[in-house]
């Protein structure tokens, strides 16, 4: 049973960020910290983060579910971000959570969505406080998507040129980047990085039929991850699991996962 959702927030690097802490009946609990996609927030498409929050505590887990700083309610500029920003907010959201009673701090996991499960991998590999990681749409390189047409949904209709030649670059959902959004990603290795979450377990789920980020990346993640590792498709489903049914696959398969991964002895 979730007996509380708490409106809070905590800072990194002088700017607020703000969260909802979803408290369960039995504490101190696992915790479950949620990272939203890019142009996301801790809400995401069709409520999916406010879905699976409730069940996750309702099932006993603690859950945190922020906005990294520029989106949502957090302090920042959207134009500002960058992975390695969002690294230090996820790290900054642990550090938050270390000062709370309710949580187990030996028993920490976290979701990441999209960009939010990149941000998931590359933080997991260097925070050994992360126990357990999953991934929801999450992509592998991102110079693969950059050359497919499907990244043209996020970036708009141009040229990869021009893309790395502008200062900013304007979307279509109304937001505009830097592009030092581009040249800090390229310094991550996605790759090498889920290498380096080994020993500790990892969950990739992808929808069959997500335009934006192809199941093959989802491949590419898992091929590179060692064990322990599980992955989970959820057929036809799109990038954010855009019906009631995969929807309830991804929370439901999560759940029993983090169940077996955290809370299990």
């Amino acid at each position: 049973m979730c007996v509380k959702e708490e409106f809070v927030s905590f800072y990194n690097k002088g700017e607020r960020i703000v969260g909802t802490f979803h408290i369960p009946e039995n504490i101190p609990a696992p915790v479950i910290v949620m990272c939203h996609g890019f142009t996301g927030n801790r809400i995401e498409a069709h409520r999916l983060f406010v879905h699976a929050a409730r069940e996750f505590c309702r099932k006993g887990f603690a859950v945190l579910r922020f906005d990294f700083r520029g989106s949502g309610e957090s302090e920042g500029l959207f134009e500002s971000i960058t992975v390695s920003g969002e690294i230090s907010d996820l790290e900054a959201a642990i550090d938050w959570l270390y000062t709370r009673s309710e949580v187990l701090k030996e028993k920490i996991g976290v979701i990441g969505l999209s960009l939010g499960g990149i941000v998931a991998i590359l933080t997991a590999s260097r925070d050994e406080r992360i126990r357990a990681v999953c991934t929801w749409s999450a992509p592998a390189d991102f110079r693969d998507l950059i050359f497919m047409n499907a990244i043209k949904k996020v970036f708009g209709n141009i040229e990869v040129d021009e893309l790395f030649s502008r200062e900013y670059i304007e979307l279509p959902s109304g937001y505009r980047i830097k592009r030092d959004f581009l040249d800090d990603l390229f310094k991550h290795d996605i790759l090498g990085s889920i290498a380096k979450i080994s020993l500790r377990p990892l969950l990739i789920i992808h929808g069959t039929n997500d335009q934006l980020v192809p199941l093959s990346q989802a491949e590419k993640l898992f091929k590179a991850a060692r064990n322990p590792k599980e992955k989970y498709y959820v057929k036809d489903a799109d990038h954010t699991f855009n019906r009631w049914d995969w929807q309830w696959q991804v929370i439901n398969y999560t759940l029993n996962w983090f169940s077996k991964n955290l809370i299990a002895p």
